[in-house]
């Protein structure tokens, strides 16, 4: 019987965990990594602009760098120095700036109606705050007419880059662990010094990063293989049906039961 894509999807996704020790250093195949990146570039993002860079840091001496001036917290610091790749993910907060680049490949793809691409430009700009004063001239205007007719939410553009920014990183960390690799992505560093030791313009900022690499094994089994996965909240604290709070009904059924019966299908 032929497992279906789902299958093979939550195995993926509930096997998944953040890995807090790495083998020393331990190179991973350029083919890997240049599959893993072509994965992630497939990363969805608001109005395609495409917002997110990463960098990929496998230089001992750099990794040792992050590890020594930016990481805070013991466990961040030596997975820093151990892991194979830092993937740090950068989010452009110049956004007006990548609007000529995008529509370029829009206009190219042919896959865009005329009117889209003529009103992309504005759209793109006028929805995503950039500057603090100009968002908050957009969010008093459209506040005023929401009770009248629907407008948009206006968000400033670090709020925007970070929640495109983690959908890629989120991503990147499913395409490494379909190859066996682990990760574990981290916030605490200080982004200051960070982009300064990776010469990052001001132009971006830094989310998060993503310790890359492989879960670090003595006598040949890995130490942590019993470790129990975190928490999480039982489906129904979690998820509502129609308004905010209303109890979904389709949580009534068993999780295992429905995952045996998945399990039995096909494609």
């Amino acid at each position: 019987m032929v497992p279906s894509a789902a299958a093979a999807f939550r195995v993926l996704a509930k096997s998944r965990q953040s890995t807090r020790r790495f083998q020393p250093n331990k190179k991973i195949d350029d083919l890997v990594l240049r599959d893993i990146l072509s994965t992630t570039s497939s990363s969805p993002s608001g109005f395609n602009l495409q917002p997110t860079h990463v960098l990929l840091v496998r230089s001992a001496e750099v990794k040792k760098q992050l590890s020594d001036y930016v990481m805070l917290a013991a466990g961040n610091c030596y997975r820093a120095k151990d892991c194979s790749v830092m993937a740090v993910f950068l989010c452009d907060l110049e956004l007006d700036k990548r609007i000529p680049r995008i529509l370029e490949l829009e206009k190219d793809s042919k896959m865009r109606d005329p009117m889209y691409l003529a009103t992309f430009p504005v759209a793109a700009s006028f929805l995503n705050g950039q500057g603090q004063l100009a968002t908050m001239l957009k969010q008093a205007s459209t506040n005023l007419m929401s009770p009248i007719q629907a407008t948009p939410t206006i968000e400033s553009v670090e709020s925007w880059g970070y929640k495109n920014s983690s959908l890629m990183a989120q991503t990147y960390v499913f395409a490494a662990e379909s190859h066996g690799l682990s990760t574990c992505m981290m916030e605490g560093f200080d982004s200051r010094r960070a982009k300064e030791i990776l010469r990052v313009p001001d132009r971006y900022a830094i989310p998060l990063m993503v310790a890359t690499g492989y879960e670090y094994v003595e006598d040949g089994q890995k130490v942590e293989e019993e470790r129990k996965k975190t928490p999480r909240l039982p489906l129904e604290e979690m998820f509502f049906g129609d308004t905010f709070g209303e109890r979904l009904d389709l949580l009534e059924s068993d999780d295992s039961q429905d995952e045996n019966e998945l399990n039995g299908r096909t494609l």
